[in-house]
């Protein structure tokens, strides 16, 4: 059976964001991180497929190459509904990703709608606009293709789109159109999740938001430095833990740090072996999962609103997986995840 919902993200916590918005108990929502995962996730015949094409910081040129690839493996035309998750401020390379699912999906007609009302970012006259927008950016201009754009200015607006778009679009948007068309197909809201102790916070953002977070942890918990990405081997290290990228002076590219922090993560975790994870920053999240190896994940809640909760098969056993973007949330967010987390290993001690 195909499934009922198909979302092509260019990145992890994009396609992890928006399929969340279906999570609930009785259905299964799947996340291909590459498409080469795709087979065999169709083949346990999810309810919701999402796919990362990692597509948003490479050219235009390989944009296009990899979103045809993940296309090749999906029965596009059994499925319903079909949306593109695109960047909340439409960064990217939305304009070549859209001609290769116009071409392919040949009729289907494009209504894009990438407002995020919660976030209080609306599109008025077709510009986006809101929260965390600078100015104003024309949508017709990034998305590069003939489309519907609608004016949506809050929740009720996005639910109106939905209900009377009826069947056979090519849906093009970010978190606020998916929690609007699973609310179109009865789904209620996520549940509250908590997560299982012991935890593992890794960061390896240098967004000052996530710098801030992190700075509150330290109160509570170890926290590991890790200049240019060199994680420490400390033999008495014990979880709960915080992990945290950080400049050191090397000289190293941000891309090498980055290879270093994932391979030193990894073995971390594999050493401490957590019941939970917590990753802030996408690109870290698909470099240390690579080192894992794991190719797939299941999304099953949100921790909280922009949190998607996924189950990943780790190499020691089942991993409960939040993540983070690097530039989301309140300076005490990790600070308070860590608290209930660490509250509910007192509690599981009591039983």
């Amino acid at each position: 059976m195909p499934p009922d919902v198909l979302i092509i993200a260019d990145d992890l916590t994009g396609a992890l964001d928006s399929s969340v918005a279906f999570a609930g108990p009785g259905r299964s929502v799947l996340v291909a991180r590459k498409p080469d995962a795709i087979p065999a996730l169709l083949r346990q015949s999810p309810d919701v497929l999402a796919v990362n094409t990692a597509s948003r910081e490479c050219d235009a040129e390989e944009a296009t190459r990899r979103v045809a690839a993940a296309l090749a493996h999906l029965p596009l035309a059994d499925i319903p509904i079909i949306m593109k998750k695109v960047d909340s401020r439409l960064k990217g390379n939305i304009a070549a990703e859209l001609a290769v699912l116009q071409a392919t999906l040949g009729a289907r007609r494009i209504i894009a709608a990438p407002a995020i009302p919660s976030m209080g970012r609306r599109v008025t006259g077709g510009m986006l606009s809101g929260d965390g927008i600078a100015a104003p950016i024309d949508v017709a201009s990034r998305i590069g293709v003939s489309a519907a754009i609608p004016d949506t200015e809050s929740d009720r607006d996005m639910d109106n789109l939905v209900r009377y778009a009826g069947s056979g679009a090519l849906w093009v948007g970010a978190r606020g159109l998916a929690f609007a068309l699973a609310r179109a197909s009865g789904h209620p809201e996520p549940q509250p999740f908590r997560l299982a102790p012991p935890l593992m916070i890794v960061n390896g953002s240098r967004d000052p938001i996530t710098v801030a977070q992190v700075e509150r942890l330290r109160a509570l918990t170890s926290a590991l430095e890790a200049p240019d990405g060199g994680v420490p081997a400390i033999a008495e290290t014990e979880l709960p833990l915080a992990v945290s990228i950080c400049e050191g002076g090397g000289g190293l590219s941000g891309e090498a740090a980055g290879a270093r922090f994932y391979d030193g993560v990894s073995r971390l975790l594999q050493a401490l072996r957590p019941r939970s994870l917590l990753v802030a920053g996408g690109e870290s999240c698909n470099g240390i999962l690579d080192r894992l190896d794991v190719r797939s994940l299941q999304v099953v809640a949100e921790l909280r609103p922009g949190l998607p909760v996924s189950y990943a098969a780790a190499p020691w056993g089942n991993l409960q997986l939040v993540t983070k973007s690097g530039g989301f949330g309140t300076p005490s967010l990790l600070a308070e995840i860590f608290t209930e987390a660490d509250s509910g290993d007192d509690e599981e001690d009591m039983r």
